[in-house]
């Protein structure tokens, strides 16, 4: 995924001083939404058998994309906050926000809007920042996807908390300790993965 950090901070500062974060705070207590877990149902079964979640595109027919994948898999990942609250109504799985995230008014935006878990990408993240989001999002609830691109990602995920890892390369497989979820896309093939992102 494609994205410019600084047009996403200045989105971010926007929204800031039209929503304060505290008002954004406020309104969880109006939200009709809780986190639900998903790292167990991203593990792969006592069969070795892998899971599979489901990247669903930012299409007009996506409630009905949604509404069929789900008999198949074990989460969605969406990259719109808004078709995430609406599919939230008619969807039991687990829902991924898949977004850049730089910010904790972010995650708190997510959480309202009735994401399950969020994803956090090491690369674009100091450890410091990546320790403090992972650590604001498992305050709230909140699960985290850490992606993986190499061994300083990793190391970095590794030190903020990761429990969830998505990785690009499956070399690094054998550096991630045994109790960590492993997710890979649907290209890869590997004994140590847990779940498969799958896409159209």
């Amino acid at each position: 995924m494609e994205f410019d950090l600084v047009a996403l901070q200045k989105q971010i500062e926007q929204k800031k001083r039209n929503y304060p974060q505290e008002w954004l705070g406020r309104s969880l207590a109006y939200t009709p939404y809780q986190p639900r877990p998903i790292s167990e149902s991203l593990r792969k079964t006592q069969t070795f058998t892998p899971k599979n979640l489901y990247h669903l595109p930012d299409s007009k027919d996506f409630l009905e994309i949604a509404i069929s994948k789900a008999q198949h898999h074990s989460a969605l990942l969406l990259d719109s906050l808004e078709n995430l609250t609406y599919i939230r109504r008619y969807i039991h799985l687990p829902l991924i926000f898949n977004a850049p995230i730089i910010d904790t008014y972010q995650i708190l935006e997510s959480l309202v809007y009735g994401a399950d878990c969020i994803a956090l990408r090491a690369a674009i993240l100091s450890q410091r920042d990546l320790k403090t989001l992972s650590d604001f999002s498992l305050k709230l609830g909140l699960e985290s996807i850490f992606f993986i691109h190499s061994k300083e990602d990793l190391t970095k995920a590794i030190f903020a908390g990761a429990n969830m890892l998505v990785i690009e390369d499956i070399d690094l497989i054998p550096l991630i300790p045994n109790n960590k979820i492993i997710l890979a896309y649907a290209t890869s093939s590997h004994k140590g993965i847990d779940s498969f992102i799958l896409s159209d």
